[in-house]
């Protein structure tokens, strides 16, 4: 599958824009996903700890590798024993201590449900072809993804480097988003168990109807604050949080509850599943949707039109409007 190209190919200093993926799979740990990383792009191990490493200065950047949980990956099980001046790494078990034995029985029995993540380095969006490799070794090496198991709500999460900082710009990818929603759903075939999680969390319909509103022109300041009144959540499909830390960081330190918010001029993009156990799954496939999204984003008078019209149908719909909105998405989309 071609990857398509992206309507507006620079970013606001003349450079061309970059795209990450974030990676999320089972049954490939991170020691052998840290030498899959090597044998495909060279680099040089770095180890943080046990559940959390870099490979850094590959032929295309550095990747990190990790298990996506906190209670291991930032070690916050040892929050309760610290309080009581417990140190497990002082207790010695044979070879090791007995820090090393709770941390390889917390991971015997959770990487069944959490999955491992590789997070690669920004390329140009002209070279994301360089990615597939990695999917193609995943696959090979019998990694686990979303269709593995009921329980695997695990996602690939791409963040494609912003066009503009500016409030127009940031807007119209957010309405892009909002009038996409249930076609990207269908499209992309999300999975039942990842939407009956709070990983991903669809937007407030009064988000919608505030920002789908011909009169709601903000500055950048209103824009973000806005976001963050109506949606004090990080688990949406689309994180703009990174990206409003990225512009006003003093502003977004504000908000409470967040947790760590890593800024980067990027949309964090966390709808598509991760089929990494699929032979015929590429990244193209995730990617040309949302491409789908930047050329609706870029094309104000089809925005503006289609936003009108979704909130008439809204306004109309007592039941199914998620259907019928998918229906009237296609006809815009052909």
């Amino acid at each position: 599958m071609q990857y398509k190209q992206l309507p507006v190919q620079h970013n606001e200093r003349g450079e061309i824009r970059k795209v990450g993926f974030e990676l999320e799979y089972a049954n490939v740990n991170i020691e052998e996903s840290v030498r899959i990383i090597q044998e495909l792009y060279g680099g040089k191990e770095e180890i943080e700890h046990r559940f959390s490493r870099k490979v850094t200065g590959t032929s295309i950047g550095d990747f990190s590798v990790k298990i996506d949980l906190k209670l291991l990956n930032e070690k916050t099980y040892k929050e309760p024993l610290d309080k009581l001046n417990i140190n497990l790494q002082d207790i010695s078990i044979g070879n090791g201590t007995l820090e090393d034995e709770v941390e390889i029985a917390l991971e015997s029995v959770i990487n069944k449900v959490i999955p491992y993540e590789i997070t690669t380095p920004p390329v140009p969006f002209t070279e994301i072809e360089v990615f597939e490799k990695l999917r193609q070794t995943l696959y090979e090496h019998n990694a686990k993804g979303t269709e593995a198991f009921i329980t695997n709500a695990f996602a690939t999460h791409i963040n494609p480097e912003t066009p503009g900082t500016d409030a127009e710009t940031i807007l119209r990818y957010i309405q892009a988003f909002l009038l996409l929603y249930p076609w990207l759903v269908k499209e992309g075939e999300t999975d039942f168990a990842r939407r009956m999680t709070a990983f991903i969390s669809p937007f407030p319909e009064e988000y919608a109807d505030l920002v789908l509103s011909p009169e709601y022109h903000p500055d950048i300041e209103k824009l973000i604050d806005d976001y963050h009144q109506l949606n004090p959540d990080r688990n949406r499909p689309l994180d703009m949080y990174p990206l409003f830390a990225a512009i006003r960081e003093e502003q977004v330190n504000q908000y409470r509850d967040l947790g760590n918010v890593k800024s980067r001029e990027t949309f964090h993009y966390r709808l598509p599943n991760s089929w990494v156990s699929k032979p015929d799954w590429t990244l193209a496939r995730e990617w040309n949707n949302w491409v789908v999204l930047e050329e609706l984003a870029n094309d104000p008078k089809r925005l503006a039109h289609m936003s009108k019209e979704y909130l008439a149908l809204k306004e109309d719909t007592l039941i199914g409007f998620d259907s019928k909105w998918t229906k009237e998405t296609g006809k815009w989309l052909t």
